[in-house]
């Protein structure tokens, strides 16, 4: 008995010591290194060539070693909800941090929300190096998106856009064209083979929601004549209700919602969707891995002309970092010279990666002179010239971020098989023009989802946990309903036209 109860007790250690004993020698932390901690949504790849680099520019500059400890939580929104909690944690015990030193990635909704919360300290870019905040080098404002904080909290440390991916051999064979703006997406030739992520997991695809909202408000002031700027209230409201109801079609297209956002662009080249909404960076990589393992072409991926402007995914120093002096060297490095060209260079150039590709645009307006252009991934794409027509507004919909999450995740996720079989009738029925009652009852909107109700009295009641759980509910039952009623009418149209 005794014997049998020492072996399970030895199985049981082996496990516990097997991510430890199979972690590879040069991820282990060399003795008497400087630790930084780091929270991160950014992928393997990118921790591991920053991580790499950081390492050797540290080591050149200061004599010393550094490793870096990722705190692996998932994607920004989990990330962004364990910081809230920790802190809320750490103020009633009376502790300065949290025990990490940088949140790196996510967007810069979520570190202008840490940094009124208190929750960052200043990285001293400002004091160390105020040439870099050259509007020429890093500007602060870019097409209506705000690069880097003014109180020196955070730093975008690249760019990101969001566009559509396809499988084109797919898209060929189901007998139509190519998406190449977001509506397309919405079109019946793609019904059950769109891929989209989950927005209330993922902070970089909702942003690349509220793209798509804004996108339709600017297209609704152009119908009416107006500059996109002087918009007024009737416009962005035909605008939001327009871009809404795309995204209920998209959704009703819509195979799943990943709780990954690199799981898109995965699908789509293996076949398994035959288009999705991507962040770029994704679509490229899943590119260029599809044509350098297999030759092939099949994977592309866009931006739409007009559709998407480009936002920072930064980097904030925690307060009460473990090793602040360590957190503010880390952050002069991402924002140098040297951290900057790994984002785009390829694989083996000066100064590049060495194991990963990371097809990302860098922040700094001079990482895209002519100078590196032969070492660059993508050395026709600068998104300084490239951003086209598109501006973002912060006062459209920027309050209303969180409040688009909950939005979309009540009115296409939790109720994704009512809107999936509302979609089939519809369609079945002869399309939206053979059932406009169904097409109506579909596109209804509660009355505090609409805009500008939305944006002023929803927002701020969602600023309560009591009231998002009440009001999030609220908007389920209200689509689920919808969207039964939409798929019976639909189905007698159907009944109607038949001889």
């Amino acid at each position: 008995m005794m014997k049998r109860l020492y072996g399970w007790l030895a199985a049981f250690l082996l496990i516990l010591a097997l991510p430890f004993l199979l972690k590879p020698p040069a991820e282990s932390n060399p003795a008497g290194a400087r630790r930084l901690v780091a929270v991160s949504p950014h992928n393997e790849a990118t921790r591991y060539e920053f991580e790499n680099a950081f390492r050797g520019w540290y080591r050149q500059r200061y004599g010393e070693t550094a490793d870096i400890e990722w705190r692996n939580l998932g994607g920004t929104s989990e990330i962004v909800r364990f910081i809230d909690s920790e802190f809320e944690a750490a103020g009633r015990v009376g502790r300065e941090g949290i025990g990490i030193d940088v949140f790196f990635g996510g967007g810069s909704f979520d570190h202008a929300r840490q940094a009124r919360k208190g929750h960052l300290q200043p990285c001293a870019i400002r004091t160390r190096h105020p040439e870099w905040l050259n509007p020429e080098i890093m500007p602060q404002q870019f097409s209506g998106e705000t690069l880097h904080d003014s109180e020196d909290l955070w730093y975008g440390c690249c760019l990101s856009g969001f566009g559509i991916c396809y499988n084109e051999d797919l898209v060929r064979s189901l007998g139509t064209a190519a998406p190449e703006r977001w509506e397309d997406l919405a079109r019946p030739e793609f019904f059950g083979r769109i891929a989209l992520a989950d927005p209330s997991k993922s902070g970089s695809i909702n942003k690349a929601f509220e793209t798509l909202i804004q996108e339709q408000m600017a297209a609704s002031a152009a119908r009416a004549g107006l500059d996109p700027g002087r918009a007024g209230a009737e416009e962005l409201a035909e605008g939001w209700r327009t871009a809404l109801n795309l995204l209920k079609r998209i959704g009703a297209n819509c195979r799943y919602f990943t709780d990954s956002a690199s799981k898109v662009p995965l699908d789509v080249a293996q076949g398994n969707a035959a288009a999705g909404m991507c962040i770029d960076f994704y679509g490229r990589f899943q590119s260029e891995t599809v044509e350098r393992e297999e030759g092939s072409k099949r994977m592309r991926y866009f931006t739409p002309t007009g559709g998407s402007s480009f936002s920072a995914d930064p980097v904030g120093i925690l307060r009460g970092a473990p090793d602040a002096e360590l957190a503010r060297r880390f952050v002069e490095f991402l924002l140098s010279p040297e951290g900057q060209r790994l984002w785009n260079y390829r694989i083996g150039t000066p100064g590049g990666p060495v194991k990963y590709s990371l097809r990302r645009l860098p922040i700094r307006k001079d990482a895209y002179g002519e100078a590196g252009r032969p070492y660059r991934s993508d050395p026709d794409v600068n998104p300084y010239l490239q951003a086209g027509s598109f501006v973002y507004r912060p006062g459209w919909t920027g309050p209303m971020f969180g409040l688009i999450r909950l939005l979309v995740r009540a009115m296409c996720i939790d109720t994704h098989p009512e809107l999936v079989a509302a979609g089939r009738a519809i369609q079945a029925a002869g399309g939206p023009s053979a059932c406009p009652e169904a097409m109506a009852r579909l596109e209804q909107l509660p009355a505090n989802a609409e805009y500008p109700a939305a944006l002023r009295e929803t927002t701020a009641a969602l600023g309560e946990k009591k009231n998002e759980i009440a009001i999030t509910r609220e908007w389920t039952v209200f689509f689920r309903e919808n969207y039964r009623q939409a798929e019976t009418l639909a189905r007698a149209a159907a009944d109607r036209r038949r001889p």
